[in-house]
């Protein structure tokens, strides 16, 4: 064989060579792709093999039948003019009601108002503040079986009296000592003039005399004082009468 012809013969088994090598190269890819996949694949697949049973149930939710309507009431035989008579008459003539039965009212009220009972112990006509054995119409705070003295002029009408005669004081208060009339060193005597209800309180006062820084704290001294109702017959009656109200500096 010729050294040209040698040439060609090689040339001819290495593109063979590389014809075939090339042919392998798809066939390892996928080889090689199946080997990875299985790799990958049987763990997952020993995996669920592991897990252990879940039972499933099926829950069918349906919504709840609507609720029958009860048939109408039969209509009342002999007609609607018979039974609305039957209800006139029971209207007009009820029954009996038996005073030792329960009866169930027809309508109920929305709100029940309290009955007044009045006291423990109390009588008709009587009022609050009233004493047991009063009188209806009578005062509160009186004295039983004394009389009310009438709404006349006569019987309210003030009794000027003599200081000497005046009744005996019941509340005296002491007057307040004034601190201009103290820094002055005023002292003295203060003539008021008080009048009296049928109850003995002080309703009004007068200043007859005194000195000026004193009259205001008198004043105000004698109209809390209280003496006893002055009876006349039995009977109280507002009064006027003088008192008199000291000032003296303590030495």
């Amino acid at each position: 064989m010729s050294p040209s012809s040698q040439k060609i013969f090689a040339a001819l088994v290495d593109k063979s060579k590389s014809t075939k090598k090339w042919m392998f190269i798809p066939l390892s890819l996928v080889f090689h792709g199946i080997v990875i996949a299985g790799l990958i694949v049987l763990p997952l697949m020993s995996a669920d093999a592991d897990l252990p049973p879940v039972k499933i149930t099926q829950v069918f939710l349906t919504s709840p039948a609507p609720p029958s309507v009860p048939p109408p009431p039969a209509a009342p035989k002999g007609g609607g003019r018979k039974g609305s008579k039957q209800a006139e008459e029971k209207a007009k003539n009820p029954k009996p009601i038996d005073p030792g039965r329960l009866v169930q009212p027809v309508e109920i009220p929305e709100e029940i108002e309290e009955e007044d009972i009045g006291m423990l112990g109390g009588m008709e006509g009587g009022i609050p503040g009233g004493i047991e054995g009063g009188v209806e119409g009578g005062v509160p705070g009186g004295v039983p079986g004394s009389v009310l003295l009438g709404k006349g002029e006569q019987d309210f009408k003030e009794l000027r009296i003599s200081p000497v005669q005046k009744p005996r004081l019941i509340k005296k208060v002491k007057p307040v000592y004034p601190a201009i009339a103290l820094k002055a060193h005023v002292q003295g005597r203060v003539i008021v003039e008080a009048t009296t209800d049928i109850y003995g309180k002080v309703v009004k006062t007068r200043v007859i005399g005194g000195n000026p820084l004193l009259t205001k704290a008198a004043v105000d001294a004698v109209r809390q004082w209280v003496y006893e109702p002055y009876m006349i017959n039995g009977m109280p009656r507002p009064v006027i009468f003088t008192v008199t109200v000291t000032f003296e500096l303590q030495r």
